[in-house]
């Protein structure tokens, strides 16, 4: 258990930095360069580096899933034990949402900072104006289960894994780019919850389509874990 326990430690952290970065960089993009049409692409830049890193950094202490959505399909694909998976689950909703309150404290030093941060509610996941919840769940469940068919193809055990870290950051800069429009791409239910949980000290607008980045990411966790187990 000892080992589980420095696993868990990992995933916290994690997903603290995923959270810290991805969220923080919805916030500071809408700082800085509000409106501006070369935000998507700072904002996808800044989650793809963050898992990167972190798949580097702790990819040998946990795996370096720092997702609920890919734990899940470790666990049912029997990629890692049941001991785990709750865990791993646990530390990762607690890495974000220690994310989610450093940046509440973070951007309420100042007035301007404060209402940028309310406005984006902390850089939390939203369906896209115009967009209805329908469409951004679809989006999740497809851009998932892409984000968790690349992980389990460059992971694999025939796979080259020195570029592993690189495929996986650069995949999930390109699903941000493609469905941030549409939902917000989430893909990673602790992801939302930690700004989500934060941002409730001003409003609770995001609780209403919370069940989006629930539910969509996991299905399509699934989805993508046992299409890769079917090609393979």
């Amino acid at each position: 258990m000892h080992g589980i326990k420095k696993a868990a430690v990992a995933e916290a952290y994690g997903t603290f930095l995923l959270t810290l970065l991805g969220s923080g960089s919805i916030i500071a993009m809408s700082f800085v360069e509000p409106g501006s049409a070369a935000a998507l692409g700072f904002i996808g830049l800044a989650h793809g580096v963050a898992l990167l890193v972190a798949a580097y950094s702790i990819g040998h202490i946990s795996g370096a899933h720092i997702n609920p959505a890919v734990t899940i399909a470790q666990w049912a694909t029997h990629r890692i034990e049941r001991k785990r998976a709750l865990p791993y689950m646990l530390a990762q909703l607690f890495g974000a949402s220690a994310a989610g309150f450093t940046l509440l404290v973070l951007w309420s030093s100042t007035g301007t900072g404060s209402n940028v941060a309310q406005s984006t509610f902390l850089g939390d996941n939203l369906p896209g104006r115009g967009f209805g919840a329908a469409s951004a769940l679809v989006a999740e469940v497809i851009a998932t289960a892409i984000l968790v068919f690349t992980i389990f193809g460059v992971t694999d055990k025939d796979a080259d894994r020195s570029w592993a870290g690189v495929a996986i950051g650069l995949v999930l800069a390109a699903l941000i780019w493609m469905f941030g429009p549409i939902s917000g791409a989430s893909l990673n239910p602790a992801r939302t919850w930690g700004p989500t949980l934060a941002s409730a000290t001003f409003s609770l607008t995001p609780f209403a389509t919370l069940w989006i980045y629930i539910v969509g990411p996991i299905l399509g966790g699934l989805l993508g874990g046992f299409l890769y187990d079917t090609l393979k």
